[in-house]
C-alpha cells in the first residue's frame, strides 16, 4: 500500500475516532463543557450560589472568570469582580454560563447575605 494512501486511510480513521469522541460519550462532552474547550480549562460567565440550610447566603455574577474546584476539598476557588481570591466551600452550585444572554443568568442577582437586611427570596421575589 502507497504511503499516501496509508495516510489518507489514517486522517479518516483519526477523524471517525474523534467525531465519536466528541458525539458518543457523553462523559467526554461533559468534561469538554466543564472546561470550555477540548484542550483544557478557559474563562466563561459564571453563577455561583452558595447555600447553608436551604437559605440562598451568596449569589455572584462572574464575567469572565475561571472557578475551578479545590484539589482534595469540597470547595471552589475564583475571582471575583474585583480581583479578590474567593474560597467557597459545602452546599454550593456552580454554573457555567454559555451567553450573559441566556435566560438562566438574567434569573439571578448577585447578593451577599452579610450586606443585606432581607434574604435572598425576601429582597428578591417581590419583585
Amino acid at each position: 500500500m502507497s504511503l499516501i494512501k496509508r495516510l489518507t486511510i489514517g486522517t479518516f480513521a483519526g477523524l471517525a475516532a474523534l467525531t465519536f469522541m466528541s458525539s458518543g460519550c457523553a462523559k467526554t462532552r461533559n468534561k469538554w463543557a466543564q472546561q470550555g474547550g477540548v484542550l483544557g480549562s478557559y474563562t466563561a460567565d459564571y453563577i455561583v450560589i452558595r447555600q447553608n440550610g436551604g437559605e440562598i447566603m451568596d449569589v455572584w455574577k462572574l464575567n469572565d472568570v475561571m472557578v475551578q474546584s479545590e484539589e482534595h476539598s469540597d470547595g471552589w476557588l475564583f475571582r471575583d469582580q474585583n480581583g479578590n481570591a474567593v474560597n467557597v466551600g459545602g452546599d454550593a452550585k456552580i454554573v457555567r454560563i454559555n451567553s450573559t444572554n441566556s435566560e438562566l443568568w438574567n434569573k439571578y442577582q448577585e447578593y451577599h447575605s452579610e450586606f443585606e437586611t432581607k434574604t435572598y427570596r425576601e429582597k428578591f421575589n417581590s419583585k
